[in-house]
């Protein structure tokens, strides 16, 4: 089986994918293609080049466009595949690859376009609207007549759609393969303050200069979400609505999903922090990329999100050439909920756990993105200080009503601050500290703890 590889905005495939002998697979660029003066990557795992890749980094890379969602398991039972046969699943599922690339049969005309919202598009009414979000938001079946023109990763149930300036909701008409521009996802019901948590985290990066795609808390009756911007579209003044490739750090590192966080994985076979630098080193400007992930890294500790893994970190190919570092996405404080494993996503130094890191870890972070001591030193002190002041002075005007939260980014940044020998001003707050069953509560530099319930 062979299918053309397109990416949304080039007129003809880029390249290959092809089962060979063996059950490998491979793939390889057209000469067309390589020819064009704008060509771009489709990863940094697969280079622009003549000769076809090996299996492995074939196999990785469109492994990782495959849904994590329970349309793929239908689609092996119903034709009968294993997961492993990438080609013979994408077959089925290629043309619904979440961002710009798509797998289609051998000849078949592209399926991703741009789009005009005003031809291309059906608007939702109130309605309807509303029931698409009870049903996503109860973990319940779409109406038999939307489909979701864009399968997504992740735990939440979530829909691709368009959201327009004047809050209309709109869905591509079927079959033209129209670009959708947001995200609309929603918490486990039980838990519909994930969905202000999501939103108050994205607004805190901001403040602290932070380039992150910025969520709204959207209602409907009785059940609340994130709407999310797609930092992969363009929505042009003419209306016309464009995708930008885009990979994340497990495609460019050649690594499954499943091995997302360093503790699945296994040296080369690993999401770490000399396996993010070597990625990028690898950007337009990887100097302000290796700064930026660095902030973001800091950012995490500080708000209690150790869930930045390898697929929560992406790059971004605007044009020919080397890709950009993306905006932040999914930031989720989720050391305030115990449901969730807060081992860090990937080891800073010997620590596994945010509350482990001391100052030889943080050394070793600041190695592997080629700081000298005495710039450590600087960026520790001109950059992370004033990020956690920042952070300490908006929290409560970004996040009112969530005490908890400031309490949270008051103990983990006074731990940074601490161990970094920062003189930062601080206010002093209620500090949680992990407690057998759930979070203990105590007064920063006090003595005595209660349990919280």
């Amino acid at each position: 089986m062979i299918l053309d590889v397109r990416i949304d905005g080039f007129d003809a495939p880029v390249g290959v994918l092809a089962d060979i002998a063996g059950g490998a697979v491979a793939f390889a660029y057209d000469d067309y293609y390589l020819a064009r003066g704008d060509a771009i990557a489709l990863s940094l795992s697969l280079p622009l080049r003549e000769a076809p890749f090996s299996d492995y980094a074939t196999r990785a890379f469109f492994s990782n466009l495959l849904p994590e969602n329970d349309q793929l398991q239908r689609v092996m039972e119903r034709e009968g595949l294993d997961r492993d046969d990438i080609v013979g699943l994408l077959f089925h599922l290629g043309a619904d690859c979440a961002g710009a690339v798509s797998c289609l049969p051998q000849g078949a005309p592209p399926v991703k376009v741009p789009g005009l919202l005003a031809t291309d598009y059906d608007f939702l009414n109130e309605t309807e609207i509303n029931d698409i979000a009870h049903r996503l938001a109860h973990q319940q079946p779409l109406p038999d007549e939307v489909r979701d023109p864009s399968p997504l990763a992740g735990g939440q149930r979530k829909i691709a759609l368009v959201a327009t300036p004047d809050g209309r909701y709109a869905l591509p008409k079927q079959k033209l393969g129209a670009p959708t521009t947001h995200i609309l996802k929603f918490p486990a019901i039980a838990y519909p303050r994930e969905a202000d948590l999501e939103a108050a985290a994205a607004r805190l990066a901001a403040a602290c200069g932070l380039d992150v795609a910025i969520p709204d808390v959207v209602a409907f009756d009785s059940v609340k979400g994130v709407l999310i911007p797609r930092f992969d579209r363009t929505f042009g003044a003419d209306g016309v609505i464009s995708r930008i490739h885009q990979e994340d750090f497990a495609q460019a590192l050649s690594l499954p999903a499943r091995l997302k966080y360093q503790r699945r994985g296994s040296g080369a076979r690993a999401f770490s922090l000399d396996a993010a630098a070597n990625l990028l080193n690898k950007c337009a400007a990887p100097a302000r990329a290796r700064a930026a992930f660095l902030r973001a890294t800091f950012f995490n500790l500080a708000i209690g999100n150790s869930d930045n893994h390898a697929k929560n970190h992406a790059l971004l190919y605007k044009a020919a050439g080397a890709p950009e570092f993306a905006p932040l996405y999914d930031l989720l404080p989720i050391k305030i909920d115990n449901r969730y494993n807060d081992a860090l996503a990937f080891d800073i130094g010997s620590a596994k756990r945010a509350e482990e890191i001391s100052i030889d870890d943080f050394a070793v972070l600041f190695r592997s993105f080629n700081f000298t001591a005495a710039a450590a030193t600087r960026f520790a002190r001109n950059d992370i200080g004033p990020m956690l002041e920042r952070l300490d002075q908006v929290v409560d005007e970004i996040a009112p009503g969530m005490k908890n939260f400031a309490d949270l980014i008051g103990a983990q940044s006074r731990h940074i601050a601490d161990v970094l020998e920062l003189d930062v001003d601080l206010n002093e707050r209620d500090l949680f500290v992990a407690g057998a069953g759930g979070w203990a509560e105590s007064q920063v530099g006090g003595s005595t703890t209660s349990p919280r319930g």
